[in-house]
């Protein structure tokens, strides 16, 4: 059976509570999300569509297919997204086609509001729109400085949702999420500084780093990360409010060399190392500290870094050594 959109999977005899659908459910955080959904007793996985990225008029009819499911479900529902091909160094024609999509997606909900009430739950990037900020540690109400087209497009993203603001029956959540990691992520893109540590020591090839060692960053455990995401949902429904923005992070600041240090003490190897500079370098923040969200912060930090690196750790040498990729 399909729902919720072009080559979704509906899932029979689901149970009650708030139906879910994940725009993205293939990348690292909708997985996640997928899994966390389904591991509870209030969210019942209804959709996971299947959208045809690579052209602009297939991508805009399957979130219109997408949207039109949402206007006829009957229960309360949240729809996740966690779509996004976009990093640091993007282009503006990757970014455009990025935000174009999803503000099509918003008009459709607009075009055909639900009767149930419904919550569009937006995954955006605290590093990207903080990147050129000071007064570390940020939070929910700290001044947005992005320094890339990446984190220019994530304060794109999270604006288009003020089309829903007259909407009666769909409010929204902007998560702002810290650096997430573990088991899956995608190595064809240029961040993931844990998994490709993991990767480069596993295969002892040298990774470039572009940034100095003392850089800190927050870092949050995939599987936390999803589960702070549903955390957000229920906080967020049971509060009535139109819209609110939340940070994800862990709360914990930790430093590229610390993080090194950790695989290294997980991989039994020191990572081999080539310090450099890139045209990336100046679109990192040097100091990230965050400072969680309510609702967030217990979920976003139960993983300890070093459980977590072991775990992702675990992920690629299943990859790379069992099933023998290169």
């Amino acid at each position: 059976m399909t729902d919720a959109g072009t080559g979704s999977t509906s899932v029979p005899g689901s149970r009650p509570g708030v139906d879910c659908v994940v725009v993205g459910s293939r990348g690292l955080l909708g997985a996640a999300v997928v899994r966390a959904v389904d591991a509870s007793h209030d969210f019942s996985l209804v959709g996971t569509p299947r959208v045809r990225w690579g052209s602009a008029s297939d991508a805009t009819s399957d979130l219109a297919e997408v949207a039109r499911s949402l206007g006829t479900r009957t229960a309360p529902w949240a729809l996740f997204w966690c779509a996004g091909a976009g990093v640091n160094g993007m282009d503006r024609e990757t970014a455009d086609h990025e935000v174009g999509r999803f503000e099509e997606f918003l008009a459709e909900i607009r075009r055909a509001p639900s009767a149930a009430p419904g919550v569009v739950f937006l995954a955006s990037s605290a590093g990207g729109v903080f990147a050129g900020a000071s007064g570390a540690p940020f939070g929910e109400t700290s001044p947005v400085v992005p320094l890339s087209e990446y984190g220019r497009t994530k304060l794109r993203l999270e604006g288009a949702l003020r089309v829903l603001a007259d909407v009666p029956s769909v409010t929204s959540v902007v998560g702002r999420f810290a650096n997430i990691y573990g088991p899956g992520q995608d190595l064809d893109k240029q961040q993931g500084l844990i998994s490709h540590l993991c990767r480069s020591t596993l295969q002892r090839r040298p990774i470039s780093i572009f940034v100095p060692l003392d850089t800190l960053r927050d870092y949050v455990y995939v599987d936390d990360a999803a589960r702070a995401s549903l955390a957000l949902v229920r906080e967020h429904r049971a509060s009535g409010a139109r819209a609110e923005l939340r940070v994800v992070a862990s709360g914990t600041a930790t430093t590229v060399a610390t993080v090194i240090t950790a695989v290294a003490a997980v991989a039994g190897a020191k990572p081999l190392i080539v310090l450099g500079t890139s045209p990336l370098t100046s679109m990192q923040g040097h100091d990230l500290r965050l400072r969680p969200s309510t609702g967030a912060a217990d979920e976003a930090g139960r993983t300890p870094l070093g459980i977590g690196i072991a775990a992702t750790w675990r992920d690629m040498f299943a990859r790379f050594v069992v099933h023998g990729r290169s």
